[in-house]
């Protein structure tokens, strides 16, 4: 169980540190953006996020109808979503892919303090 839960925490920063590092190269408009690397391992990275998460949920009997806070998490994660397709497929300007980047990363702070804290106030809870 603890392995479980350590893979999802692994996957979860690197899914955070590799959405910013992509982010980064394209606001610079640097070819690595487009390496076929950079645009697959995100996709692994997140499915082995996802599966890990299910997983943790299924082992805890957590559900999203119970717990406001994993509820919260996921739909704060479509947001997530929405902020990456901003950034990279409709941010055909600067002012958007910049848009998405930021509220990408904003999304993804409040999902890790709502996982951290486990409550929908995320990092306010410790305020």
């Amino acid at each position: 169980m603890q392995s479980l839960k350590t893979l999802h925490v692994f996957c979860a920063y690197i899914t955070g540190l590799g959405f910013l590092l992509r982010g980064v190269l394209i606001l610079l408009q640097n070819p690595l953006s487009q390496h076929r690397l950079t645009k697959v391992l995100p996709h692994i990275i997140d499915t082995c996020l996802l599966i890990s998460g299910g997983l943790l949920a299924y082992s805890f009997s957590f559900s999203p109808l119970t717990q406001p806070w994993l509820a919260a998490k996921i739909m704060a994660l479509f947001m997530y979503i929405g902020f990456g397709l901003m950034m990279l497929r409709f941010g055909n300007t600067l002012k958007r892919q910049s848009l998405g980047l930021l509220g990408g990363l904003l999304v993804y702070s409040y999902i890790i303090g709502a996982a951290h804290s486990k409550s929908i106030y995320s990092y306010l809870f410790f305020l």
